[in-house]
């Protein structure tokens, strides 16, 4: 198993895995995510987002997807998990505790004070997971979301 960042070589195998995630956490109808859009926001000097890669016997079998909160309360970096994903097969392989440490490491080299994601609801096998690691749920904070589509309710 070898983790590394993704390169633009890496797009359309990255959307795949994106696409599994999606139908796993059942929002593959609203998935809106292009070749263009991971090769626009993904890499470069302006990129958006780092993805992280797990590669077995020359395949990507896994990925991880962070976003850096630039400025805190800590007047440090936070890293956030936006997705991981290692699919079915190569589960139990040492793929996500491998997209896991990269993804520290990255937070640590840009001396990020902390890691934070979201589960969804239910996923034990996540939760066991991350509980592996010595992650623990926030039990401060729940998540909320309020729509900006033209379609939602105006505020009044």
């Amino acid at each position: 198993m070898r983790v590394r960042l993704a390169e633009p070589r890496d797009v359309d195998r990255l959307l795949e895995l994106m696409r599994g995630l999606a139908r796993f956490e059942e929002y593959i109808d609203d998935f809106a995510v292009t070749r263009e859009s991971v090769l626009e926001h993904g890499f470069g000097d302006d990129r958006l987002f780092t993805a992280f890669v797990a590669e077995q016997d020359d395949d990507l079998v896994g990925m991880a997807v962070v976003y850096t909160i630039p400025w805190t309360y800590t007047l440090r970096p936070k890293v956030v998990l936006k997705e991981l994903f290692v699919e079915e097969a190569a589960r139990n392989t040492g793929a996500g505790k491998a997209l896991m440490a990269a993804v520290m490491s990255h937070g640590r080299s840009i001396d990020a004070a902390e890691l934070i994601w979201t589960v969804m609801d239910g996923n034990r096998a996540a939760e066991g997971f991350y509980r592996s690691l010595g992650a623990s749920p926030d039990g401060k904070w729940n998540n909320w979301s309020l729509s900006l589509d033209a379609k939602a309710r105006p505020v009044r």
